[in-house]
């Protein structure tokens, strides 16, 4: 729990040190997702500049978040297909399998895809962050540690995913708020997550 508080609280000072950036890399974001092709490297670019603030990378400017996007292109689409496949077999799963067996089994199967669904989510959101950490940026790695971080770390994952929840949902009353300061926020807490977990594992021998 405290943990996962002190990650919370890293993004939210990050964001306000770094907040005419943060503004600028999720409008940004919105648009190029809006025109779909450009939307995958948008997030994966979005990470990065997360990654770089949290490192407290100085001389950031609004072309770097541009410059990431074009960088991050070919793994984008890359994440963006492997994202495209799995969202489509889960969401034909929860339509037509329960189709085929009892109402009651039913409700079971629908609510045994959704949960995977879910996971699945926090897996990327996850593996987005892993993404910047690792020395190459491989995305079946990101996605391997994305899964071992959330298998390991449960209630860490839970009490962050609750947290992030209700800072969106929060931010979706005032929606120029969430507009402004959502995307960057989702990414910024995740990176720290990544960060809060890796930190034992470099910390030098004593």
């Amino acid at each position: 729990m405290k943990n996962a508080l002190r990650v919370v609280r890293a993004a939210i000072v990050d964001l306000w040190d770094s907040v005419f950036l943060v503004v600028f890399c999720s409008l940004v974001w919105l648009f190029l997702v809006l025109l779909i092709i450009p939307g995958p490297p948008a997030t994966l670019a979005l990470f990065d500049m997360a990654d770089r603030i949290a490192r407290r990378e100085h001389l950031l400017e609004f072309r770097d978040y541009l410059r990431a996007v074009w960088q991050r292109f070919g793994v984008g689409w890359r994440w963006g297909a492997v994202n495209l496949l799995v969202v489509a077999v889960v969401l034909i799963d929860i339509r037509v399998v329960p189709r085929m067996v009892s109402p009651t089994v039913a409700v079971y199967l629908q609510l045994f895809f959704t949960m995977a669904l879910a996971l699945w989510i926090v897996v990327n959101w996850y593996a987005l962050a892993f993404l910047f950490q690792q020395k190459e940026a491989s995305l079946r790695q990101a996605l391997r540690n994305g899964v071992v971080l959330l298998l390991q770390n449960p209630l860490f994952t839970l009490v962050l995913v609750v947290i992030t929840a209700v800072l969106i949902g929060l931010s979706l009353v005032l929606v120029i708020v969430n507009l402004l300061f959502g995307p960057m926020l989702v990414a910024l807490i995740s990176t720290h997550a990544v960060l809060n977990r890796l930190e034992p594992l470099r910390a030098p021998p004593a």
